[in-house]
């Protein structure tokens, strides 16, 4: 058991650092678009959810490669492994055409929710150019699974840390329009965004082709063998992202329509959870790709074990980072000139932080819940809960809040109950998974 957790932790360090950089990055352009101005810290959350709705099918579509891949090095398949690299660059490649279809879509979506004009123009914008960013985060994560699918962690962790510090560096010139730059607002962060995913991009495939040049011939690859598993297994991961993350969209256009302050509190939190919560997301990764290198169902029960309890630790201390949220609420966060007042900020705080401290218990469960299950290939599996939990209790329960008018807190409340049912979808699910899958 001491062995699996210290492996775990290895794999798992550089992952969760990535992550953590993700949501210090997260945190910085929500600070830096919130003293541009009110308009941009509201439209922040619903252009940007909108575009990773979108985009997240081709990431997580693709980005299973790095599982597959993990499968293959594990049975030695070396060979396959490579092939089946080589077949998701492709698919990259000609989904370029599907992100362009997916811009009318997306901007068709936005203007259905009321929104006041400036918010969905800025919204809009912001879209718009995510899409673009988009692509290069589907294309990063292809390029980042050849390395990690081999257990590889350090590298790819590494490079991500240095695009999101990168963006960190260049939002406030860009949300500002320094330099003479001509972008400012919401459209300057997304830019920026996008810069710090193209250089992680040439930082990976450079490393990719001195590391294998001498190894394998992409010609030489036969495609039409690797493809299918990739679509055949990757779909249903990346509809599983769609509708989960498609029911968050929703969640945060509904959330749009309370009162400034809540939706100013909502943003904060926000914020807050992307450290506890992408943590989570690098030590699921982890969990992913060792239980892909260990088909044996007894190996795999010390990494589960571990996954679980660190998850909760995460959750527990994110618990205490939240109560401190609620007694030395930042007031540093608040929009220059916000159109509500302090305290009415801090109260919509303090309704908030019980609901969300106990939602995150069953949503970090979740998520390396499913994270074992996708490890064994069971991806139909995890994308059916996820359909069950998401049409049948989580969007009928904030649409009925919806048309009660019961306001923020019992829109988060329904992210509880979902959490919870999806914890005791999985575990019986896992209970009679098979790990050779």
């Amino acid at each position: 058991m001491a062995k699996a957790a210290l492996h775990l932790i290895r794999t798992a360090t550089p992952l969760v650092l990535a992550q953590l950089a993700f949501a210090a990055n997260a945190f910085v352009t929500q600070v830096f678009l919130a003293r541009h101005s009110a308009t941009a810290l509201h439209a922040s959350l619903p252009g940007s959810m909108l575009a990773v709705t979108l985009s997240v099918f081709f990431i997580n579509t693709l980005g299973y490669s790095g599982t597959l891949i993990a499968q293959r090095h594990g049975s030695g398949d070396e060979c396959g492994a490579n092939r089946l690299f080589a077949g998701a660059l492709l698919l990259t490649v000609l989904s370029i055409p599907l992100f362009l279809l997916s811009a009318p879509l997306g901007l068709a979506i936005l203007g259905i929710f009321n929104t006041e004009p400036a918010v969905l123009a800025a919204e809009s914008a912001y879209f718009k150019v995510l899409l673009v960013n988009g692509f290069f985060t589907a294309l990063a994560a292809v390029l980042g699974g050849y390395f990690t699918g081999r257990g590889q962690t350090r590298l790819v962790g590494g490079v991500t840390i240095f695009g999101f510090l990168l963006n960190m560096a260049l939002a406030p010139i860009f949300i500002n329009g320094l330099w003479g730059i001509p972008t400012e607002g919401v459209i300057g962060a997304g830019w920026s965004a996008t810069i710090a995913h193209i250089v992680p991009c040439l930082i990976l495939a450079v490393s990719i082709y001195t590391n294998s040049a001498r190894r394998f011939n992409l010609h030489a690859l036969h495609l039409c063998t690797a493809i299918p598993s990739i679509l055949r297994l990757g779909l249903p991961n990346g509809l599983r992202s769609v509708i989960e993350i498609g029911g968050f969209f929703l969640f945060t256009a509904f959330l749009a329509e309370c009162a400034p302050a809540a939706v100013a509190a909502s943003t904060l939190l926000f914020a807050i959870n992307n450290l506890p919560y992408n943590a989570v997301q690098g030590l699921a990764q982890a969990v992913e790709i060792l239980i892909g290198h260990t088909p044996d169902r007894t190996r795999q029960r010390g990494t589960i074990f571990w996954g679980i309890i660190l998850a909760i630790g995460i959750a527990l201390l994110y618990v205490m980072v939240l109560w401190m949220t609620s007694v030395f609420a930042p007031s540093w966060f608040l929009p220059t000139a916000p159109n509500f007042s302090t305290a009415e900020f801090t109260n919509a705080l303090h309704a908030l932080v019980a609901v969300i401290a106990a939602k995150a218990v069953f949503e970090f469960l979740t998520l390396i819940l499913q994270a074992i299950l996708r490890g064994r290939g069971e991806t139909s599996a995890v994308c059916r809960i996820q359909a069950t939990v998401s049409f049948g209790v989580w969007i009928p329960a904030y649409a009925l809040v919806r048309l009660s008018h019961s306001g923020m807190t019992a829109y988060w409340l329904t992210m509880l109950l979902s959490g919870l049912v999806s914890v005791a979808l999985l575990t019986r699910t896992l209970h009679h998974s098979n790990p050779t899958t």
